[in-house]
């Protein structure tokens, strides 16, 4: 990796740990990877960043199997092996749980995925769950909940569950795609092409391809819009 992206990505991944204190030096983190771009490179870039900061965090790698038409697993369990880190694949049947709840097909997924990880932190005695989100998610979620919910929020970098027994982190926060994408080249990280029966037709593509046209005609507008989101002027809001 060249100097000026290794620096890049330590110092967005350090202010995301350090300004929300995600991790404390040798603290166990359970790291969910789907096996797309964003999970590798947050696996990728926690296990450099621990090695060279020597920050004796205890990583352990998760990811929940949906059993969707020709998922494969065995490429993650390649990574996990070339990194040395302690892992786990569990597997849930997300195919009969959308067909037998007849809703929204990602929320039900992205549902029985969390409860498994969180049954997976209970046994494993871990408090701490990473999730690869990063600042286009945060976007499209601020977006997703005005534009179907009435509401103003989105994802944050760290959130509690369950009365504090259980953080969720989001150290990718100040990562967009693009800078992610160019850690995973510099690096030669290969993605698994595993495909989503329901990608297509949920409510958040919808909106990524709409923000996809706003970003073509100015790239600010994508930071424009996440830094946005903490620049609330409430003197010009009602109440």
């Amino acid at each position: 990796m060249n100097s000026w992206l290794h620096k890049k990505v330590f110092r967005w991944f350090k202010k995301a740990v350090e300004d929300y204190s995600l991790l404390a030096d040798g603290e166990k983190v359970l790291v969910a990877v789907s096996g797309g771009a964003d999970s590798i490179a947050l696996l990728h870039l926690f296990d450099q960043y621990n090695r060279r900061r020597k920050k004796n965090w205890q990583l352990f790698a998760v990811h929940i199997n949906p059993n969707f038409p020709d998922w494969k697993t065995k490429p993650l369990e390649k990574v996990f092996k070339n990194l040395g880190l302690p892992y786990l694949i569990e597997d849930i049947d997300a195919t009969r749980s959308i067909k037998e709840m007849k809703f929204n097909p990602c929320f039900v997924c992205a549902r029985e995925r969390r409860k498994k990880l969180f049954e997976i932190a209970h046994q494993q005695g871990i408090q701490k769950i990473a999730l690869a989100h990063h600042l286009e998610d945060v976007v499209e979620t601020y977006l997703l909940n005005l534009f179907y919910t009435s509401k103003a929020a989105t994802l944050v970098p760290k959130q509690k569950l369950f009365q504090g027994r259980l953080d969720i982190n989001r150290p990718l926060y100040f990562f967009d795609k693009e800078l992610i994408n160019k850690y995973l080249k510099s690096y030669e990280l290969k993605l698994i092409n595993n495909k989503c029966p329901y990608a297509k037709s949920n409510e958040r593509e919808k909106i990524r391809r709409m923000l996809k046209k706003f970003y073509a005609l100015n790239k600010r507008i994508k930071t424009n819009i996440f830094w946005g989101i903490k620049n609330i002027k409430t003197e010009y809001l009602p109440t």
